[in-house]
């Protein structure tokens, strides 16, 4: 009932509704709701806005090529950082999720490194997404020769130079992996990322 009466969408959990968001609401409503008293707890919960996360592992060879797999779920192809969804609902955090994507996708049972950069893209009517990216490290022949793909979610694996990255990513990834790459090069970071462009102060 506090969903429908929110004009959000939401799923309960013990009765307790899950967050939703009041985008579809009219901006006199969603400023009644800000009000005390206006919801209860759960209800003001279930109204707020949802924002998906992710964890992607930046490895390279020593060539300084990136590593790249293509999912299956892609009908167009793209291939993507290692990494994957963040567990949030089961207390999982963006530096745990890094390492067990990267076991559950290629087989390698590796400690990520340091934070290179969070990026934050807004998809409206979508919830926005948020992806923490870590340093994988340097793989060498026979780290690269341990990859063991799960055939439920990749396809295939690959080593691209950063000329080769805008053939086989999109736009905004391709920016990000290249932002990551500075950073490493350079010794910076932690980046904060706008669709893989660096936040320029307003």
């Amino acid at each position: 009932m506090a969903a429908l009466y929110t004009g959000s969408v939401a799923h309960l959990v013990d009765g307790v509704p899950q967050p939703g968001s009041a985008a579809g609401l009219g901006a006199d409503r969603r400023a009644a709701l800000e009000h005390v008293h206006g919801l209860d707890a759960a209800g003001h919960r279930a109204n707020r806005p949802k924002t998906l996360t992710a964890a992607k592992v930046l490895f390279t060879d020593r060539s300084g090529r990136v590593l790249l797999v293509r999912p299956g779920y892609r009908e167009d192809g793209r291939w993507h950082l290692p990494g994957g969804g963040v567990e949030s609902d089961l207390g999982e955090g963006p530096y745990e999720a890094a390492r067990r994507e990267v076991r559950e996708e290629i087989g390698l049972d590796r400690a990520p490194g340091r934070l290179l950069a969070v990026n934050w893209t807004a998809r409206p009517p979508y919830p926005a997404k948020t992806v923490f990216v870590y340093d994988g490290g340097v793989l060498d022949e026979a780290g690269l020769a341990r990859i063991r793909l799960d055939p439920a979610e990749l396809r295939a694996w690959t080593l691209a130079s950063p000329a080769e990255l805008p053939t086989l990513v999109g736009k905004a990834q391709r920016r990000r992996i290249e932002a990551c790459l500075t950073a490493l090069r350079e010794g910076t970071g932690p980046l904060e990322l706008v669709k893989g462009r660096p936040r320029t102060t307003p």
